[in-house]
């Protein structure tokens, strides 16, 4: 055994901002793609897919503001995705398990991500709309969540594996 390998610099488990930057970044890229290519398939672009979210914020002025708003929405949107990484980590510290199974947990987290989104962030904002079940659309969204859980535990993991 090396000295290196008895060093407590990182901890198996630590929480680091890093490591939740880096998950953030990964879960929130996998969203960014799937919901700008939604948004492309139902005729909306970019600009305008972003400031969707950040009407959460300011209401239909969102559509208004051009490229202000589009950012508020993508601040807002990885600002989710910080949170997201952060209650995998904390859990993920404290139930060591989530890690030796990233793929299960990875699936069951992004299932939980869906469930929370679809059935209490998004009927908050727009009660009249949610929660409901679309069919295929619904079924693709459930599939990202999915991508997004995946993400976050993999970033993690593989930070976590690392440090080991």
């Amino acid at each position: 055994m090396t000295i290196a390998a008895l060093s407590p610099a990182a901890p198996r488990g630590r929480i680091t901002p890093a490591r939740i930057g880096a998950a953030a970044l990964a879960g929130g890229a996998v969203d960014l793609v799937y919901a700008t290519a939604m948004g492309a398939m139902a005729g909306r672009s970019f600009q305008q897919v972003w400031q969707g979210v950040a009407g959460g914020w300011i209401g239909r002025q969102a559509s208004d503001l051009g490229w202000i708003s589009a950012a508020l929405g993508l601040v807002t949107h990885f600002g989710i995705a910080t949170a997201m990484a952060a209650s995998f980590a904390v859990a993920a510290s404290r139930a060591p398990v989530l890690y030796r199974r990233p793929w299960t947990s990875g699936v069951l987290y992004g299932l939980v991500l869906y469930a929370v989104m679809y059935g209490l962030v998004l009927p908050l904002r727009w009660p009249q709309v949610f929660p409901r079940w679309d069919g295929v659309p619904s079924a693709a969204d459930v599939v990202a969540h999915i991508g997004v859980g995946l993400a976050i535990v993999f970033a993690l993991h593989s930070r976590d594996a690392r440090a080991a």
